[in-house]
């Protein structure tokens, strides 16, 4: 199973307000971006992917997040709070089982 929820919209938001977060990048897998993009020249619509992915597997909820952080904030910290954000609110909204949530830096400063 690998259906993306519907809350990783929410948690775009989420992450963005987290003190250090500057940028939001997509982190879907480059083939989805490319086949999105295709879809979306073939189709003439522009689909809102989320930065923020969530995928439902067997083990639990897989979350991805790759950020921009402030230069001035310690990447550590910054990815700690964003893992922790993400946490809180996964657990708040009973949405499952957390297996893995994965905080890449792509860039400082």
């Amino acid at each position: 199973m690998s259906d993306v929820l519907p809350s990783a919209g929410l948690l775009d938001d989420l992450v963005r307000a987290v003190p250090g977060v500057d940028t939001l990048y997509s982190a879907a897998p480059f083939v989805a971006t490319v086949i999105a993009a295709a879809v979306d020249a073939v189709t003439g619509r522009s689909s809102s992917a989320n930065s923020v992915v969530i995928v439902q597997r067997k083990s639990g909820l897989c979350v991805s997040v790759k950020i921009g952080i402030v230069e001035s904030f310690a990447a550590t910290e910054v990815c700690r709070r964003v893992h922790d954000a993400i946490a809180e609110q996964l657990d708040r909204t009973g949405e499952g089982p957390v297996a893995e949530i994965a905080v890449t830096v792509a860039r400082i400063g």
